[in-house]
């Protein structure tokens, strides 16, 4: 077996990701929902350091204004969200979507510039990038290559007729040459960026961010529009556009990339906050610090001084009986 060949490990992964998506394109979209929360919490017990992490996160943001049995309960209804934006993911041409400030996005990409287009992990946020696609073209959204390659493959097969193009986050000169053609260029801005990260707020706490939309905006001069999809009701989402986000004239440099991705960030505080169960507390977000060093869920607990208070909705959420 040479150093490109599937290992071992690869083959029995690929076999039980095969079994998953058969298990989860049977039967109606209902039915999907709810293997997915059935998988969701069987995976609380088996992902032990995401569940880990969901808690601390939560901790992290909103402190003592949530008690330790509502961070807990908030923390099982994201596993659960979590699991339910996979499934979403295999099945996209199942969600049916309404909209709300898509005329922001009609008009921006009207003006032939091009447009970066941010995102974060949050309700049906694949789905809802393809959904845009089917608004706006050409697009390509910048994505995260997994480490199976057997894996790899078969997503890539799901994702063949979704209309855009997939650029490997590595590839930068496919994401020059998009730019240059003047696509709209679709990038996830909430992920812990260990190496070469960019420090700046995240839900108020500082985080070290991934620096290429702020830098690709400002070298090209291209607009920011911050986009996401909400859950609301099984197969139904909301595509929500926000605030266009020009970029301010001037050099490209350590200090405007650090400006233009908080402006960036603070654009999705709000929708977190509001959907708060949907959003991914399972992936360790500030994991990496300014000075280098890596928190473990069990040394982050209780560094933010000044926690935010929950939405209502939320709040309401957490009262009812769902888990």
């Amino acid at each position: 077996m040479n150093a490109s060949s599937p290992k071992l490990s690869h083959w029995a992964e690929w076999v039980l990701l095969r079994g998953l998506i058969t298990l989860i394109r049977q039967g109606e979209i209902a039915a999907a929902y709810r293997k997915a929360r059935w998988l969701a919490r069987l995976g609380r017990h088996l992902f032990s350091s995401e569940w880990a992490w969901a808690n601390t996160n939560l901790a992290l943001i909103y402190g003592s204004n949530l008690s330790l049995a509502q961070r807990q309960k908030l923390a099982a209804i994201a596993f659960e969200n979590i699991f339910s934006s996979y499934m979403e993911a295999i099945r996209v041409h199942d969600i049916k979507f309404q909209n709300e400030g898509t005329e922001r996005l009609q008009e921006v990409h009207a003006l032939g510039r091009g447009v970066i287009l941010c995102s974060i992990h949050l309700g049906c946020w694949e789905p809802g990038l393809i959904h845009c696609a089917g608004m706006i073209s050409p697009m390509a959204i910048l994505y995260r290559p997994a480490n199976n390659p057997l894996s790899e493959k078969t997503f890539m097969e799901l994702r063949a007729d979704y209309g855009v193009e997939w650029i490997a986050r590595q590839n930068t000169r496919d994401v020059v040459r998009a730019l240059q053609a003047n696509k709209v260029l679709g990038f996830m801005v909430d992920i812990n960026t260990r190496e070469g990260g960019v420090t700046a707020p995240f839900l108020g706490m500082t985080a070290q961010c991934p620096p290429g939309p702020a830098r690709l905006a400002l070298r090209y001069k291209k607009p920011v529009l911050p986009v996401i999809a909400t859950r609301e009701g099984p197969g139904q989402a909301l595509f929500r556009v926000g605030e266009v986000i020009e970029p301010q004239a001037g050099e490209e440099n350590n200090e405007r990339i650090a400006a233009l991705t908080t402006r960036i960030n603070a654009s999705f505080s709000p929708w977190v906050h509001e959907f708060a169960e949907q959003y991914n507390w399972l992936h360790a977000r500030w994991r990496a610090r300014p000075d280098g060093q890596l928190w473990r869920p069990d040394d982050a607990k209780g560094a933010n001084q000044n926690p935010v208070a929950p939405s209502q909705r939320v709040m309401k959420l957490l009262k009812q009986d769902l888990i």
